[in-house]
């Protein structure tokens, strides 16, 4: 009998020990998939913000690209020495709209080339701090070129 206690005393730690390591393992794998699973969402709700600011600026662009299609229509009609003048200013804006459309089209590359470097991250601490800063980034160019906009749609609107 003594010799048992022992051995069941051991028996009964081991057992102890073997169900805490799986449910510690058990744990840390829902943990890893739950951190994923949330970086993962973290990325897409960028994403789709992304996706919405791309959308508002084109059709900003747009509405510029009208207004100017429409200012040139009126310049033909209307010939003359001041006609020239105001063509030429015409000509200056499509420029500049044109030269948006491009920088636009240039950060939207170079975003997606962040957003696929930031996924690939591991530590999930840079990770995040990656995501707030391409966040902040996209932020300030989105407002940038907000004003750009805005500057020329009120130059158009000088031109009428």
């Amino acid at each position: 009998m003594t010799l048992l206690r022992p051995v069941t005393a051991s028996l009964l730690l081991s057992t102890v020990l073997l169900v805490h390591t799986a449910r510690w393992a058990a744990t840390d794998q829902l943990r890893k998939e739950w951190t994923q699973a949330t970086r993962q969402e973290q990325v897409n709700e960028l994403h789709q913000r992304e996706q919405l600011e791309y959308l508002k600026r084109t059709l900003e662009l747009n509405h510029t690209q009208r207004q100017l299609d429409q200012l040139r229509r009126q310049a033909a009609s209307r010939p003359g020495p001041a006609a020239q003048l105001r063509e030429q200013q015409l000509h200056q804006t499509q420029r500049q709209l044109d030269q948006l459309k491009l920088e636009q089209q240039l950060n939207r590359v170079q975003h997606e080339l962040q957003m696929n470097h930031i996924e690939r991250e591991h530590n999930p601490l840079r990770r995040q701090d990656q995501l707030r800063e391409l966040q902040l980034q996209q932020h300030m160019q989105f407002l940038q070129d907000q004003s750009r906009t805005h500057q020329m749609q009120q130059e158009l609107n000088r031109l009428r």
